[in-house]
């Protein structure tokens, strides 16, 4: 009988390790960062990974591959209300509103140097909020940053993963890739739609990869 008792818990345990690793969630509470798992659900995910990959399509940036998304076939996705709601409720923050600017298809390929130290710059009147969508991801690279105790966190972003930072937030970087591949979204939720220079600035630079 205490053989069967322990069996049992052992069983209740594996099944709580499983679904802590399944639903993660690692955030911060003040709203600077948040990394969430399993962010779509499997119809949209399933959508998602359909986008065209073939690299003659996008633009070279040296360390990145870029195609602005000009279709509404991902922000139909993105900024639906149900996944407004979920970043809502995840940033406890009611204001949130989709962004016009279009959302970025990006391929880290390997040997690309990652992206260097850096805080989002605004492109607002209120602090934006950059979101990262990893698509794909066979590579080494980790996405870091330092928080408001200057301790550094490390990453590896899982497919089907959003890791949203706060505009004029934390400063991080992405790591190089020294092999595999990372294939993301880069999407911006906002809180307001009164942009300043910054935004016209990066726009009129998206504008520019319109074939």
């Amino acid at each position: 009988m205490k053989r069967k008792y322990i069996i049992i818990l052992l069983l209740i345990l594996i099944a709580l390790i499983f679904t802590y690793f399944c639903l993660k969630t690692t955030y911060v509470v003040d709203d600077h960062l948040i990394y969430i798992t399993n962010f779509l659900d499997e119809k949209d995910y399933q959508e998602v990974l359909k986008l065209d990959t073939k690299k003659d399509g996008f633009n070279n940036e040296t360390f990145r591959l870029i195609k602005p998304l000009y279709d509404n076939s991902m922000s139909d996705i993105f900024y639906s209300e149900k996944y407004i709601s979920k970043v809502k409720g995840l940033l406890n923050n009611n204001k949130i509103i989709e962004s016009e600017f279009p959302i970025e298809h990006r391929i880290y390929p390997v040997n690309s140097e990652g992206m260097k130290w850096h805080i989002d710059t605004l492109l607002y009147e209120e602090p934006q909020y950059e979101a990262v969508y990893t698509i794909r991801n066979t590579s080494n690279s980790y996405t870091e940053w330092i928080d408001g105790d200057n301790i550094k966190h490390s990453e590896w972003t899982e497919p089907n993963s959003l890791l949203i930072v706060k505009a004029k937030g934390y400063k991080h970087h992405v790591t190089p890739v020294l092999n595999g591949e990372r294939e993301i979204l880069k999407l911006i939720y906002t809180q307001t739609d009164k942009v300043n220079d910054n935004y016209r600035r990066e726009i009129q630079r998206f504008n520019s990869f319109k074939n």
